[in-house]
């Protein structure tokens, strides 16, 4: 069985390079929106039982395309995944100094409400799942971070990586547990191979550019 800990596709925000929390529900950049057509196709022909997101548009499009190729699932969201609030930081680019930041979430109310969702919602799935069945959840960078650590603690494996591991945009860490003992086999971190050429597919006259809401929506699985 696996547990599929996917990034959203690249937002606005992330293209201007700007603090981006759960204060901007900002929409994915033309790129962003290719990425996760990418990143869909890496689960065909799996058996998924379910798909978690966090509400922000930019995780909840991403999903919504994974979900093109499983009609029958309905998306699972969720608050207590959504991104850190960065406080007055929102909005203001990350790699310019700023003064102290006012209304910051603290990194240890983040990784309670993940352990939250962890506990209430996504072990019990990945405690049903068949050996050949898959769980998804999509979310953020730092969220996910601490949904890795937290899965990674309760299956005592023992994870080697830096402080924090920072997914790069619709990339993903798979999980792999054995179905007999529930014991966590695998970790494999921070796969991009499936956006290689990715980047090649936009005009340079698109990159940045908001996803086009004028083509076929893909968000009504948010509502």
């Amino acid at each position: 069985m696996r547990v599929y800990l996917v990034r959203h596709a690249e937002s606005t925000d992330n293209y201007r390079q700007v603090y981006g929390g759960s204060g901007r529900d900002v929409d994915l950049t033309e790129l962003g929106m290719l990425q996760a057509k990418e990143l869909a196709m890496v689960f065909d022909g799996l058996n998924v039982r379910s798909v978690y997101s966090s509400p922000l548009l930019r995780a909840c499009r991403t999903a919504s395309e994974i979900l093109t190729r499983f009609p029958s699932i309905e998306l699972g969201l969720s608050d207590l995944i959504v991104e850190r609030h960065f406080g007055s930081l929102e909005g203001k680019p990350y790699r310019i100094k700023h003064g102290e930041s006012v209304g910051e979430e603290p990194y240890s109310l983040v990784a309670r409400r993940v352990e939250t969702f962890y506990l209430k919602s996504l072990k019990n799935d990945i405690l049903k799942i068949g050996d050949a069945e898959c769980v998804v959840v999509v979310s953020h960078g730092i969220t996910l971070d601490h949904l890795l650590r937290v899965i990674s603690k309760d299956f005592n494996y023992d994870i080697v990586y830096p402080t924090r591991i920072m997914l790069s945009n619709a990339a993903y860490h798979l999980l792999e547990i054995d179905g007999g003992s529930k014991q966590l086999i695998s970790a494999h971190l921070n796969i991009s191979s499936h956006l290689a050429n990715v980047k090649k597919k936009v005009s340079k006259a698109l990159l940045g550019a908001k996803y086009d809401s004028k083509q076929t929506k893909m968000d009504w699985y948010c509502k």
